[in-house]
């Protein structure tokens, strides 16, 4: 199907009000994105951070995907489903990514119908947002395995919790130069603020954001940036306890630069990684960056990468970013595969 450029700039448009109303591109508090952190006694303020980035909020991305995927997959436009929070304004939604699949769960979404909407994607459509907490759950969960990684590693860090800004990178993505140069700036002086010197993070996209977006447009953003598989370090383990595929994520491959890095901490931790074909620097894209603007492409994209993986024979498939995650888990949700979906986290935590 055709994307129309109409139906791109309202979802352009939706995100960016978003980002820009709620510091954040799914419209969530605060408070809730880091409600994961509860219970880890990770302490609030300190010269080096971990830095979450978009799993916390990556669980209602994926199921926004997975929805604008249907909606076009059975010939509607996205800017529908925006209409609805227009209307809905007046039942006490706000016009989000949050509130969006908090409607279609709704009695209110069974007037879908007069949208056009016909009741067999309308079931689609509220089963999908139904599972919206499993997969916050499954993200949240990665994080509080990545802490668990650098506490057992002896590093010494701090947790900004509902502090802590998000990278604004979507404006960066949709080309909103100009607004995304001004959130920088407000992020660079947040975190010079706090006293934050040194940031690690799992979210390579938010990573680059801060190690090569952001000195273009803030003077003086020096930042120690790592991700997480340059500060882990390898164990030492004879023994095999499993085996795993590996997708390079582009932007910690091409960008970051680190390839062996995650690939020599699995084999510490017991596990024979195979490589794909198109590995490395030489990864092939997933379909992240377009997902939005074009679901059925990029979605198609992840399918073709997810084979490429699978046809290696194993179906542990392993990565290191969270786009990467939700995109291989909807293309699997989609063609029915059986793969296994893994944050490296996993894998480093014993698999499970």
């Amino acid at each position: 199907m055709i994307n129309k450029a109409e139906d791109i700039l309202a979802i352009a448009n939706f995100v960016k009000k978003t980002q820009l109303r709620y510091g954040n591109p799914t419209g969530i508090d605060p408070k809730d994105l880091s409600e994961w952190s509860k219970g880890l006694g990770l302490k609030k303020r300190g010269e080096t951070i971990f830095y979450a980035g978009m799993y916390p909020y990556m669980g209602y991305a994926e199921t926004a995907l997975m929805l604008e995927y249907v909606v076009k997959k059975n010939g509607l436009e996205f800017s529908t489903l925006l209409n609805w929070l227009d209307k809905a304004k007046y039942l006490g939604y706000e016009k989000n990514m949050k509130d969006l699949i908090r409607i279609i769960r709704s009695p209110v979404a069974r007037l879908g119908s007069i949208a056009g909407i016909s009741s067999d994607v309308l079931k689609t459509l509220r089963e999908i947002a139904g599972g919206v907490e499993e997969r916050v759950a499954l993200y949240e969960n990665f994080l509080r395995k990545g802490v668990k990684l650098l506490m057992n590693g002896g590093i010494d860090f701090a947790y900004l919790g509902e502090d802590e800004p998000d990278s604004g990178v979507v404006l960066h993505t949709f080309g909103f130069l100009d607004k995304f140069k001004d959130h920088a700036l407000k992020v660079s002086e947040k975190l010079k603020s706090l006293g934050v010197k040194r940031i690690i993070t799992m979210d390579p996209i938010s990573g680059i954001v801060f190690k090569l977006f952001y000195p273009t447009f803030v003077n003086d953003f020096n930042f120690d940036v790592r991700h997480i598989v340059e500060v882990l370090k390898p164990k030492e383990r004879m023994d095999i306890v499993g085996q795993v595929v590996y997708h390079d994520p582009c932007f910690l491959a091409r960008h970051w630069k680190l390839t062996e890095e995650p690939r020599n901490l699995m084999r510490g931790a017991g596990f024979k990684v195979i490589d794909p074909t198109n590995n490395r620097d030489k990864t092939r894209c997933d379909g992240g960056a377009t997902e939005y603007q074009d679901p059925i492409g990029s979605v198609r994209q992840s399918q073709i990468r997810l084979n490429e993986l699978i046809s290696t024979g194993e179906k542990n498939v392993v990565t290191s970013c969270p786009a990467c995650l939700m995109l291989f888990r909807v293309g699997n949700y989609f063609s029915k595969d059986d793969a296994k979906i893994m944050d490296i986290v996993e894998v480093l935590n014993g698999g499970d």
